[in-house]
Parts: C-alpha cells; structure tokens; sequence
C-alpha cells in the first residue's frame, strides 16, 4: 500500500451484499456502547459493524458519508461506509479496515497509550494534525474516543484515522452545513477526546510506577 491509502476499498461485489455473513465471537475486534465491530470473515480489508440495540448510528453515519461525498470532502483520514450486508447477527454496516504501510494491522490510539507504543510529542502532533484536517474540511464528530483513533504506521510518519463517531452530532440538519456549527461539534469532541487521553495517560503512569 502508499503511504496515500488507509487500506484497499474493495467492493463487495452483488453477490456478496445479499448471502448471510456467518459472525461468531472468534472474529470480533471490539465492542462499543451501541455496536459490535466483527472482522470479515471472507475479506481482511473489511470490517462489519453490528448493532447491538435498536439504534440509528449506521443510518446517520450512512446518510452523512453520501453527504461529504457529494460535497467533494477529503475523506482520507476516515473509514467511510461501504454498504449493508445480511450477517446471523442481523444487518451489518460494512466499513475498511486501517493497515499499516508494510501490511500489518494498525493499533488504535488506546493501546497505544496503554503500552507505550507511541511518546507523547506523537500523539499530541497527530491529535493537532487530525483536529485541523475535520476544520478543514468541515467534517462533523461526535464522541471521539481514542479507541475510534487507529494509528496508522506508514515510511515516514504515523497518521491518526478516525474509525468511527463521523456523523451528525444532533438532529439539526443545519449542523452540517454551517461552518460555525462544524467547528463547535469538533471543538466540544476534541475537549471531550483531550481529557479522555489525559486519563489513560495517568493510568498508565500510575502503574508504571507501581
């Protein structure tokens, strides 16, 4: 893979989108207040996301990557959806998954933390970095974890990419349309993300010194 690209964005194909994708516990890669995120069972470079409650998350995030889209944004720091596939577990949103340049799987920005993965000059650059490019380009969050942040190792750098919490942060549709009201969903978020990160770092220095 370039540098350029978070991972392949295959297409499914007919086929695929209407036969029954088999989920089980084995292929689950974490699980969220709302959803369920499963590996593809048939396809690495993609992941599916299961809803573990009524819930309106997908058809939001559905309805605002068709909107970025038709307004031309750079969609290149995020994992945007991909389409519906039947799964066991009921339907399931279809996203990419985020690969490091050399082909391995890139760790969120949790684990990171947790193990030392990545000092805090980096963190805090890719934070600022990936705060700039949502204001650039008017791209509305809503309940950022670091958990949603995949660092991405590439030859000369780590990018940050958001792997969920892309969506319309309420139901006024004037919220992604106005600059003003972009600007104080991704400034509320990143408060909200900053003091997460603070925690874990505190964590993890607490038990550093144990």
């Amino acid at each position: 893979m370039s540098d350029n690209n978070v991972c392949f964005l295959t297409s499914p194909g007919r086929n695929k989108m209407t036969e029954t994708i088999q989920l089980s516990d084995t292929l689950l890669l974490g699980k969220g207040r709302d959803r369920a995120c499963y590996r593809h069972p048939d396809n690495d470079d993609m992941c599916i996301k299961v809803a573990l409650r009524p819930e309106k998350q997908t058809r939001r995030e559905k309805a605002y990557f068709r909107y970025l889209k038709q307004q031309g944004r750079d969609l290149s720091l995020l994992t945007p959806y991909l389409g519906t596939i039947n799964t066991n577990l009921g339907p399931g949103a279809l996203y990419p998954r985020v690969y490091n340049a050399d082909g391995s799987e890139s760790y969120n920005l949790t684990e990171a933390i947790r193990k030392n993965l990545l000092d805090d000059n980096t963190i805090d650059t890719g934070i600022r970095t990936l705060k700039q490019y949502l204001l650039d380009n008017c791209i509305c969050v809503r309940d950022i974890s670091p958990s949603n942040i995949m660092c991405r190792r590439t030859e000369k750098k780590i990018v940050f990419i958001i792997v969920d919490g892309v969506t319309n942060p309420g139901i006024n549709p004037l919220n992604i349309r106005l600059r003003a009201l972009v600007r104080k969903s991704i400034n509320e978020a990143w408060f909200s993300l900053e003091a997460k990160i603070n925690r874990l770092r505190q964590e993890h220095q607490h038990f550093s010194e144990k």
